[in-house]
């Protein structure tokens, strides 16, 4: 409990005056219309899941898209019973599914697809893990349902698209919500065994390294046949392929291993699982730092700052065990995004008092940092971070009062040296009005805010500036604050509503 609370309080602090979206509660009226898994009234089931996206798009069609992206081991390949000899045992074997993706965006904001940020995040891999689909499913609803009522998910529903696919395996899910004593992890391929592959070990990257996976079909880590065997692998990896551009992927990705991708790639990846506490990021199938790490662990700390999570990466002292062939590493390995995983909770049948009070708490705010810096991660992480947004209008004028840090988020674990993304002074703060940073053009109002202290010398200030409210038309306008460090690396946009009263539009004043 005290964790807890602690976690909380750190979390308000970081969103003070940036998210507006209560994250334990703002879909839980939406989320207990549907049918849920026996026993967890906080974790819609399989059906009861797939109905209530199926409604939210059609209540939000200009926020979210759905579509069908493969099939299931089963629907598309309808084995019998007999070739999964005794391992099924008497369960009944499921329907076979569509797997589905959702976009989330404004599909009718200034900015088209290919100019917009993608972020593509997963959950359901492994069937036996109930909490991530929800906690996948908590984080679309409160972008649909926040969009036009906070600052942060209106610009980044407007400037990106947040992908997600609830259940990479539903085959696995059918049987683990209705035989929760089977702890079933794999998907329904009856080969060799009878108990499925190990989606999580079937990627084409490092796929079949046996210090990572395993050749026998019993093993709960079995990696396939071959790379990228799997119908649900198979949909996954030709969506991503869709989403990540071309260009930034290299010819020859194990050869080039050592190779950065380098600062301009574009692209997020999030593959949620459970349980333990930890988040992971490359390297995983060996214990050692990808040629991007200085970004990679950047945005690894950060994650940590919501959630507390240890590091499970190469290099780190909490990597666990090698992972060869996951979706983690070929994302960043195949395709050159951002990769991460979390492994949230600490059971795969997570209580809901727990998910309800820890983990939607201290993972949703994390996962929206990521879908703002999906653009550029690899610059955006190594900025600094707005801490704080503060306003209040009066005389003519709006006072915006905000903190700047380029350490506090990236060096807050404790006894880990300082990241050297986080060692940097402050040199700017700039706000704009009714323009985000990446939009503007000379002619739209931006200011430098002042410091408080007289001295840009430290990597955390403080900053005022009172924008004038003259010829500013009465109602609602967008105020949003971008540091910038002296490597020159600009950190990630936070935003706030203010409202102009009528009586104070056009006020006459200066700051």
């Amino acid at each position: 409990m005290i964790y807890h609370l602690f976690k909380t309080a750190l979390i308000a602090a970081v969103l003070n005056g940036c998210s507006t979206v209560d994250a334990t509660s703002s879909t839980r009226s939406l989320q207990n219309t549907y049918e849920t898994i026996n026993g967890r009234s906080c974790f819609r089931s399989l059906d009861g899941m797939i109905a209530s996206m199926t409604d939210l798009v059609a209540k939000y069609p200009d926020l979210i898209t759905m579509e069908s992206i493969g099939e299931s081991y089963i629907k598309k390949n309808n084995p019998s019973r007999s070739e999964y000899g005794n391992n099924i045992m008497n369960y009944d074997l499921p329907p076979g599914y569509e797997i589905y993706a959702f976009n989330v965006t404004n599909a009718k904001s200034a900015r088209q697809s290919p100019e917009k940020g993608k972020m593509l995040i997963t959950s359901g891999v492994h069937a036996r893990e109930w909490a991530p689909p929800e906690l996948n499913a908590r984080f679309i609803e409160t972008l649909v349902e926040g969009y036009n009522t906070d600052a942060d998910i209106t610009w980044i529903m407007d400037h990106n698209e947040v992908h997600a696919i609830l259940y990479v395996n539903p085959d696995g899910r059918f049987i683990s919500e209705k035989y929760p004593s089977s702890y079933w992890r794999k998907n329904l391929n009856p080969e060799g065994c009878g108990n499925g592959v190990d989606l999580n070990r079937n990627l084409d990257f490092k796929w079949g390294d046996q210090n990572g996976a395993s050749s026998d079909p019993c093993a709960n880590d079995y990696h396939g046949s071959k790379a990228n065997s799997e119908p649900e692998t198979q949909a996954v990896v030709e969506y991503a392929k869709r989403l990540f551009p071309e260009d930034q992927r290299k010819a020859d990705p194990e050869g080039e291993m050592k190779t950065a991708f380098g600062e301009d790639i574009t692209g997020v990846y999030i593959d949620i699982h459970a349980s333990g506490g930890y988040v992971y990021y490359p390297w995983g199938h060996r214990d050692a730092k990808s040629p991007d790490n200085e970004a990679l662990e950047a945005l690894g700390r950060k994650i940590n700052y919501f959630n507390g999570y240890k590091l499970w990466a190469g290099g780190q002292p909490d990597f666990m065990y090698e992972a060869a062939g996951d979706f983690s590493d070929y994302m960043y390995g195949a395709l050159g995004v951002a990769s991460f995983g979390y492994e949230i909770g600490d059971d795969f049948q997570q209580d809901c008092a727990r998910f309800e009070d820890e983990v939607v708490p201290i993972n949703l705010p994390s996962l929206i940092y990521a879908a703002k810096i999906a653009l550029k991660p690899y610059k955006d992480v190594k900025g600094p971070d707005i801490m704080e947004i503060n306003t209040r209008v009066f005389g003519g004028r709006v006072r915006v009062k905000a903190k700047a840090s380029d350490s506090k988020m990236v060096n807050s674990i404790t006894g880990f040296s300082n990241h050297p993304t986080g060692n940097q002074i402050i040199t700017n703060v700039y706000i704009y009005l009714d323009v985000h940073p990446d939009d503007y053009q000379v002619g739209d109002k931006k200011w430098n805010m002042e410091v408080l202290d007289d001295n840009w010398d430290t990597s955390e200030e403080t900053v005022r500036y009172d924008v004038p409210t003259r010829g500013l038309s009465s109602g609602r306008h967008t105020i949003y604050v971008q540091a910038i460090d002296s490597r020159g690396y600009k950190g990630p946009v936070s935003s706030k509503f203010i409202d102009i009263p009528v009586q104070n539009s056009n006020l006459r004043g200066s700051p």
